[in-house]
C-alpha cells in the first residue's frame, strides 16, 4: 500500500536538521575522535524523528480530520524553529533550547529578561518583531505545507508504511546496540562537549562522569552583620591614600592585548605588573563583578544577590578609611541588581554616580568615550581630588556587537556586519571578519585608555581588567557564557601600585579576587579574612583561581579550579543548594591551555593537583577530597 508523503516539506525538515547538526558538531574540537560517532548518531535520531512525524501526519489525516492535521503541521513547523533556536543556544551558550527557556524565561524576572534582550545588542523593536513572527509560525507552516503538498502530489514517490515503520523501529535498536559498545570507549569529556549537538540531547547509554567525595560542606560567605562588625572594629589609620582607578572592560580576552591591537595597554602592562595566567571570576559579567568587588568565590553570587544591602565589603573599608567613591559606567548596572550588590542599597557607598546607558543610534563606544570625558572633566574641576578618591570605570564597547564611533577609522578589515554572527555555516573567512570587528572595538577602547594615561598621577593605583574573555569558535562556541575555556576566562589583569609594583611576589596564577586584597595590603592595612582573595604582595599559599560558569539568574553550579598548570572543571552535586553538596561531579581534567588530561586514577591525580585548593574551599577543613 502506497503512502502519500509531502517529501518536499519533510525533506526540507530532514536536510535542515542535518545541516545544523553537521555545523554544530564539526565546529567543535575533536576530543578523542568523537565527531564522526556523534554525527552518525545524530543522523539516526533525525531519521527517526522525521519518520515518526510522517506517520503521525498520515494517521491524523486518515483517522482524525483536517483541522487536527493542520494543527499538527503548524506544530511541526514550530519544531523546525525550535531546532534552529536550539542550534543557536548550543553554539552561543552550550545550552539546549529547553535549558535556555528554563534559565532565561521560566526562572527569570521580567525585568532581567528585558535586560538580557537589551544586552544582546539587538534593538527591542526587532525583538518584538521577532516574537510576533514566532507567534505566526504555525500559520506560516500550514501555508508552506499546503503549497509543497500540491507540488509533491504531482510526482509521488513509491513509499509505504513499512519504510517508515522500519526506520522508526529499527534505527533506535541499532543506536542502542551501538551504544552498548561505544559508551565504554567514549570519553566523558567528549560526551559532555557533543551531546547537546544531538537532536535529542543524549544517547541511550552514556559514559559516567567521576564523582569526587568531599570531607565536608563547602564554606559559605559570612553574613552582612558579621562583616559589618569586623569593619566597625577595624582601627587602621592609613599613612597614605593615593587615588585608585579601577577599569573593567567587557568581554576582553588577554591574547588581544598586543602592540598591534592595543598599543597603550601593551605599554602599560610592560611598564608595570602583569601575569602570564590571570583568570576571571566567571565567564559572565555579573559573576565576575561579584568576584572582584566582594573578593568571594564566584559560585556564592546567587546566595548574596537578592539579600545583600551593604554593597562591597572592600569598598566599605575604603570608605571607613576616608576614601570617596566615584562611578563612571557605560555598562548596564541594573543587570541582575548588580548596582545594589556592589554599591549598596540605593548606591549609598557612592559619592558620585555617572552612568551612560547606550541606546540606538548611540553605541557603547560613544558612551565609553562620554564616561572617560566626564572623568577627565571632573578631575580638572576638582583640584582637591589629588588623593583619597576611588574611580570605578566600566567600559562596554568590546561587548557584542563590538562597536566604535562612526568617525573612527577601523584598523582591521574586512570586518563582519552584525548578523554574520548567526550564520549556520561559519567559514574561516567569516570567523576572521568577526574577529576583526572585535579587534577594532578593542583598538578603540585602547585609544581611550591611552588618553587616560596622558595625565596619570605617577603615585596612583591603577587596576585594569576584562570582566571575562570572548570566544570565536576556538572550541566550537561564540561569545562567552558557554564554557570555562581559556579564551572565555583568561583576561588582562594589570596592576600599577605607584612605587610598590616591583614588590609583588611572583606566582603561577592570579585571580580577580586578588584585586582588593592587594590594594588593601599596599595601603598598609591587614587583609581581612572575609576577603577570600590573596594579596599579591604576600607569598601565596596553595595559589589557585576559581572561575564559575554563567547560569543566568540561577546558582552557578559549574566551576573550575586553576592552579596555573592544570584545570579541574566540576559541578556541585546539589545544583541549587551548593552548600549542601558533599560530592563534585567531575566534568573535565584539562591543562591550562585546554588540552585533555588522561590519567589512570583521576581521584588520585585530583588530590595531588588540587587537594590543597579544595581543602581551602571546605568549611573548617584542610583536606578537601577523599
Amino acid at each position: 500500500m502506497g503512502l502519500r508523503v509531502n517529501y518536499l516539506y519533510y525533506g526540507f525538515f530532514f536536510a535542515l536538521l542535518v545541516l545544523l547538526i553537521a555545523s554544530s558538531i564539526f565546529t567543535k574540537e575533536s576530543l578523542g575522535g568523537s565527531q564522526v560517532f556523534f554525527f552518525l548518531y545524530a543522523l539516526g535520531q533525525v531519521l527517526v524523528e522525521v519518520a515518526l512525524l510522517i506517520l503521525m501526519t498520515y494517521a491524523l489525516r486518515a483517522y482524525v480530520g483536517r483541522i487536527a492535521t493542520a494543527f499538527f503541521i503548524g506544530m511541526t513547523f514550530l519544531a523546525i524553529f525550535l531546532h534552529i533556536f536550539d542550534f543557536l543556544m548550543d553554539r552561543i551558550l552550550d545550552l539546549s533550547v529547553w535549558e535556555a527557556l528554563n534559565v532565561f524565561v521560566f526562572q527569570e524576572s521580567l525585568g532581567n529578561f528585558f535586560y538580557l534582550l537589551d544586552a544582546s545588542g539587538i534593538s527591542l523593536w526587532i525583538w518584538f518583531a521577532f516574537f510576533a513572527f514566532l507567534a505566526s509560525l504555525p500559520l506560516l507552516g500550514i501555508l508552506i505545507y499546503h503549497l509543497t503538498d500540491k507540488a509533491a502530489a504531482k510526482k509521488e514517490l513509491p513509499l509505504t508504511h513499512a519504510h517508515f515503520l522500519q526506520i522508526a523501529l529499527c534505527v533506535p535498536v541499532a543506536l542502542f546496540l551501538w551504544d552498548l559498545s561505544a559508551s565504554r570507549v567514549i570519553d566523558p569529556d567528549a560526551y559532555t562537549a557533543f551531546r547537546k549537538s544531538l537532536p535529542w540531547k543524549g544517547t541511550f547509554l552514556q559514559p559516567q562522569n567521576g564523582l569526587l567525595s568531599l570531607t565536608g560542606p563547602i564554606d559559605g560567605p559570612l553574613g552582612e552583620l558579621e562583616i559589618a562588625e569586623e569593619i566597625k572594629s577595624e582601627k587602621t589609620v592609613l599613612e597614605k591614600r593615593p587615588n585608585i582607578y579601577i577599569f573593567i572592560a567587557e568581554s576582553l580576552r588577554e591574547d588581544c592585548i598586543t602592540a598591534e591591537i592595543a598599543p597603550h595597554l601593551t605599554q602599560f602592562k610592560n611598564d608595570f605588573v602583569q601575569f602570564d595566567r590571570a583568570v576571571s571570576g566567571g565567564n559572565g559579567t555579573h559573576i565576575s563583578w561579584f568576584s572582584i568587588f566582594h573578593s568571594q568565590y564566584p559560585y556564592h553570587w546567587k546566595a548574596l544577590q537578592t539579600r545583600w544591602k551593604m554593597g562591597s565589603p572592600a569598598l566599605q573599608l575604603l570608605k571607613k578609611w576616608g576614601y570617596q567613591l566615584h562611578l563612571y559606567s557605560s555598562a548596564q548596572l541594573s543587570y541582575y541588581n548588580m548596582e545594589e550588590l556592589l554599591f549598596g542599597e540605593k548606591s549609598h557607598l557612592l559619592d558620585s554616580r555617572q552612568t551612560f546607558h547606550h541606546t540606538p543610534p548611540e553605541s557603547a563606544a560613544d558612551t565609553d568615550a562620554a564616561a572617560l570625558a566626564k572623568l577627565q572633566k571632573d578631575l580638572e574641576n576638582h583640584p582637591d581630588w589629588k588623593e583619597g578618591q576611588v574611580f570605578i570605570i566600566f567600559w562596554d564597547c568590546t561587548h557584542f556587537d563590538y562597536s566604535w564611533p562612526k568617525n573612527w577609522s577601523p584598523k582591521f578589515t574586512p570586518f563582519a556586519q552584525e548578523f554574520a554572527y548567526f550564520r549556520t555555516i561559519q567559514s574561516q573567512k567569516t570567523i576572521t571578519s568577526i574577529k576583526n570587528r572585535y579587534r577594532n572595538a578593542v583598538n578603540y577602547m585602547d585609544s581611550l585608555f591611552g588618553k587616560f594615561r596622558e595625565k596619570l598621577d605617577p603615585n596612583a593605583i591603577v587596576i585594569f581588567s576584562g570582566d571575562h574573555g570572548e570566544e570565536f569558535f576556538d572550541h566550537g562556541h561564540l561569545f562567552h557564557n558557554s564554557h570555562l575555556t581559556k579564551e572565555q576566562t583568561s583576561v588582562p589583569l594589570y596592576f600599577k601600585f605607584g612605587d610598590g609594583s616591583k614588590k609583588i611576589a611572583p606566582r603561577k596564577v592570579v585571580s580577580q579576587m586578588d584585586i582588593f586584597p592587594s590594594i588593601i595590603d599596599y595601603l598598609g592595612a591587614a587583609v581581612p579574612k572575609f576577603l577570600k582573595g590573596n594579596s599579591l604582595f604576600q607569598k601565596p599559599h596553595s595559589p589557585f583561581a576559581i572561575t564559575a560558569r554563567f547560569n543566568a539568574g540561577c546558582t552557578p553550579y559549574e566551576f573550575s579550579i586553576h592552579n596555573g598548570e592544570h584545570k579541574l572543571i566540576a559541578q556541585f552535586a546539589n545544583r541549587n543548594q551548593i552548600l549542601d553538596s558533599r560530592q563534585l561531579k567531575i566534568i573535565s581534567l584539562r591543562t591550562h591551555d585546554d588540552k585533555s588530561v588522561k590519567v589512570k586514577d583521576a581521584n588520585l591525580w585530583i588530590q595531588q593537583e588540587f587537594g590543597s585548593a579544595i581543602g581551602q574551599l571546605i568549611a573548617n577543613s584542610h583536606d578537601g577530597a577523599e
